[in-house]
């Protein structure tokens, strides 16, 4: 389902059955973006994060953990290990897709300080 409704919106995807082949997957094909289970056999989400984050010369795909557990402490522990976004089963199909476009969107690069001026005051003006 959530293949054919990525694909109806326009997506290019493909698929892995299990955590070993994830993650063989995204070293051939190197995607712009990664949905994972945590709950994957041979290897779960986890451990393909970690396993990504040891290939420094592989550039680390924005990731989106899509899993039915739901702890605080998975959510941190995905994000601590490089998972930019984490949503919950179930979900509704305008949640997925906002979240792959988030996902997907370049980063905005940081506007650059607006230049200080010197203010002319007069001797009785106060700034606050």
């Amino acid at each position: 389902m959530i293949r054919t409704r990525l694909e109806m919106a326009g997506y290019e995807t493909h698929t892995a059955r299990t955590g070993v082949e994830a993650l063989k997957r995204v070293l051939e094909l190197k995607p712009q973006g990664l949905v994972l289970d945590i709950n994957m056999p041979e290897l779960d989400g986890f451990g393909v994060l970690t396993a990504l984050r040891a290939r420094p010369e592989l550039k680390f795909p924005p990731t989106l953990m899509l899993t039915a557990r739901h702890a605080p402490d998975d959510v941190r522990r995905a994000v601590a290990l490089g998972a930019k976004d984490y949503l919950t089963k179930p979900f509704n199909e305008s949640q997925l897709l906002a979240r792959v476009a988030r996902l997907l969107r370049p980063p905005i690069p940081p506007a650059a300080p607006a230049p200080l001026t010197p203010l002319a005051l007069r001797k009785d003006d106060l700034l606050l």
